[in-house]
């Protein structure tokens, strides 16, 4: 497996398990955001009429015409306020005051009065030809039965225009979160894969395997026999010198393990002073001339690039 694949297959089994999670729990704070909006639109329509309530017992009921003055008023200061598209106001079956913004919707195919009254207390999900979501709202001017039909009542249009953008930008985080968690991911995977690579190039018996001093390790047609003190490749002994096949005998005890340039020089040249990179260098350039099949490109000394050097076990 590349390195690149096995970045990508990490990034995208993290993106797999976080991706449900992140979209549940924007899916529980997109409702619960919902509940508050519909809360506080109501909360908007109750205190609407209240304010008209108050008026209407402040001004004299026979002057009607300063009733829609004063009214008219109120309902284009109200319908200023965000989200409000309309408002209006209906005293005993008559239409006083109302007001809206509704681009090039027909009025009266969206705030038609009601034949014998409404309900006092009434909130529906309504959508204009052109898309725009709103909730109608319908609040009695005085306190009555929720079921009882009413004659004088406010009605409030608020567009869900806020709460839909609020929901989708919650939905927008969640899912840069779970891009966000599988990058990371995939970036972990991608600094990780020296190790993993080694890990993954050692079968499972060759890691349980222990190797001691005097033994012969076997590692398909490669055998190292430390009784002997030889090295044979397909039935051939290779003619190691002995800093070779103390390099060779170092690797091959832990396969798949990378061996730094200074931990191969402190165990395989011990007290030796004046030994350097350069010099491991140099013997892994002559044990993968007798070793490799193709020393330019070799399968068993293989370097990892700014770590060291790993035995890699020749296939069977």
């Amino acid at each position: 497996m590349a390195r690149r694949t096995f970045t990508l297959l990490i990034a995208l089994v993290a993106l797999a398990l976080s991706l449900p999670g992140a979209l549940l729990f924007s899916s529980r704070i997109a409702q619960e955001q919902e509940r508050e909006f519909l809360r506080s639109s109501e909360w908007m329509a109750k205190n609407f009429a209240d304010h008209v309530w108050l008026q209407l017992r402040s001004l004299p009921s026979e002057d009607l015409g300063r009733l829609r003055a004063v009214f008219s008023t109120m309902v284009e200061e109200f319908v200023v306020m965000d989200p409000v598209i309309y408002a209006q106001i209906v005293l005993d079956g008559e239409l006083i005051a109302q007001h809206q913004h509704l681009g090039d919707a027909p009025l009266e195919r969206v705030l038609a009065l009601p034949e014998g009254g409404v309900l006092a207390r009434k909130l529906e999900r309504k959508r204009l030809e052109s898309g725009l979501e709103y909730l109608d709202i319908w609040r009695a001017l005085e306190p009555k039965p929720t079921s009882e039909p009413v004659t004088s009542y406010v009605r409030l249009g608020v567009s869900l225009a806020p709460l839909r953008e609020a929901t989708s930008g919650i939905y927008q985080l969640a899912l840069l979160w779970a891009a966000g968690f599988a990058l990371v991911m995939g970036l972990g995977a991608y600094l990780s894969w020296p190790w993993w690579h080694a890990a993954r190039g050692l079968r499972p018996l060759e890691r349980a395997k222990a190797y001691g001093p005097g033994e012969a390790w076997t590692f398909g047609q490669l055998v190292i026999d430390d009784h002997a003190k030889e090295v044979r490749l397909n039935g051939a002994t290779l003619p190691l010198t002995p800093r070779e096949y103390a390099l060779i005998k170092l690797l091959a005890s832990e396969p798949g393990r990378v061996f730094s340039a200074q931990e191969i020089i402190e165990r395989a040249w011990g007290t030796e002073k004046f030994v350097s990179s350069e010099d491991v260098k140099k013997y892994i350039y002559l044990l993968r001339q007798k070793l490799e099949s193709d020393p330019q490109n070799p399968t068993v000394i293989v370097t990892v690039r700014g770590f060291g050097y790993k035995f890699v076990p020749p296939a069977q």
